[in-house]
């Protein structure tokens, strides 16, 4: 049964890389991140792992961690076949996530965690109890509770006490004294990335004849999986200047390819190798513009001069408060920050339709969807509800909804067209649309 489930993981993984292989072919600098997606999921990887500090998702800042010491591992989800080895840990209707996690934690022949220590932001009830099921098996964990409402007067101070205090905890559990110079090495390191990653997304966007949607967001997820901060920044800045030669013409300028009608992405996040939804809106026609997710403002995180003043306390302080301006997890009551970002991403004009992904048993993402739903309308941008779990057989089925989708953006597309006369006027031409 081991055996089964190790294989079936393992063609989880290897099957989506040898798609976005195949998909990019042409694109060489692709094959660093391929390469480390493979490394961190391949068999000799985990049993030689033994990791220091594991971040369960993604809504602590890792640069914190480095500060104290450790090179952050993180654990995100992402798959069915991890979901099998959680099987008789978790109800079965816990959301694939959870699972995905804890399973991949429990797998047979996998990483040494007997020495690690696990932060665990308390995203949802689910991360709640798996903060209380690594501690009865006698894990040393580190448990993050946001504070879920930013309108409250002491939820800055109560999220900067916490990030002090995991700050310390890492520090002491390996062996690190924490000093101005290491905090700021940290957020270098860090914001270079960042910085990096921006510039790929925005070189790439709309240029499906270059790189696919799922590549791109496999680039994005490979910040997770990587064991060399440094390392992936350096290739991510080589893949972007490889992608802007590709797609500049002879004037230097750049051009978005108009074979795909373009989308955005919302909702529960597309981890990798679970890559079912992307692969279908690539599939149909439609093309990833954008993804807005619990940690797509990360990369938009922007530390002043003024961060690095005071006390090394001081400074921990400084960065806590600037993280949870930019935080968008699904532990906010009200998501205000992601629906900003989201505002700001449709004012690019370019946006004709949404997939809000909904994983099955998250229920936090359904919350906000009539406040999405009404934005959306309001500026024309019709929305599909895609609710699914890890499981593949489904696929089919979801196709047949998305094409249908597809199909309405499209005549939407053709109405806009039709609506559009040129009248010529000596040399003048002017372009007139027609009252919506």
């Amino acid at each position: 049964m081991k055996d089964n489930k190790t294989n079936a993981y393992k063609k989880e993984y290897c099957d989506t890389l040898n798609r976005l292989w195949r998909d990019n072919s042409g694109l060489k600098g692709l094959k660093y991140f391929l390469n480390t997606m493979y490394h961190w999921c391949g068999e000799d990887q985990k049993k030689n792992a033994k990791p220091s500090v594991v971040i369960l998702g993604t809504s602590v800042p890792e640069e914190l961690v480095i500060a104290a010491g450790a090179q952050p591992y993180f654990i995100i989800g992402g798959s069915l076949g991890s979901v099998s080895w959680s099987d008789d840990l978790v109800p079965r209707d816990t959301d694939p996530v959870s699972r995905s996690v804890l399973g991949y934690i429990h797998q047979p022949d996998g990483a040494d965690f007997s020495e690690s220590l696990f932060i665990v932001p308390l995203t949802s009830d689910s991360m709640r109890k798996i903060a209380f099921a690594l501690k009865e098996e006698g894990r040393k964990i580190c448990p993050i509770d946001i504070p879920p409402d930013r309108s409250d007067v002491h939820a800055q101070k109560k999220w900067q006490m916490q990030m002090l205090s995991m700050t310390d905890t890492i520090a002491k559990h390996t062996g690190t004294h924490i000093t101005k110079h290491s905090i700021k090495a940290a957020l270098t390191r860090v914001s270079e990335a960042r910085r990096a990653l921006l510039n790929f997304l925005d070189v790439t966007r709309g240029r499906t004849d270059i790189i696919t949607s799922g590549a791109r967001q496999m680039v994005q997820n490979s910040y997770y999986f990587t064991e060399s901060i440094d390392d992936w920044t350096a290739h991510i800045e080589a893949l972007t200047n490889e992608a802007a030669r590709l797609t500049s013409k002879s004037d230097g300028t750049c051009q978005r390819s108009h074979d795909f009608t373009g989308v955005m992405l919302l909702g529960s996040p597309v981890i990798f190798p679970n890559y079912k939804v992307p692969f279908l809106v690539q599939d149909i026609g439609l093309e990833i513009l954008d993804t807005a997710d619990s940690a797509a403002l990360k990369s938009h995180i922007v530390y002043d001069r003024k961060t690095m003043r005071g006390s090394c306390d001081k400074i921990i302080c400084n960065i806590a408060a600037t993280w949870y301006k930019y935080d968008a997890s699904s532990a906010f009551v009200k998501n205000d920050l992601l629906f900003d970002f989201v505002s700001w991403l449709i004012k690019k004009g370019d946006i004709e339709g949404v997939v809000y992904h909904v994983l099955k048993g998250q229920t936090e993402y359904d919350f906000e969807l009539e406040r999405f739903e009404s934005l959306l309308s309001g500026n024309n941008i019709p929305v599909f509800r895609l609710e699914t779990d890890y499981q593949y057989q489904d696929v089919e089925q979801l196709r047949i909804r998305m094409e249908a989708f597809s199909e309405m953006l499209l005549q939407n597309l053709y109405k806009i067209n039709r609506s559009v006369s040129f009248r010529t006027d000596g040399n003048d031409v002017k372009e007139e649309r027609a009252a919506s």
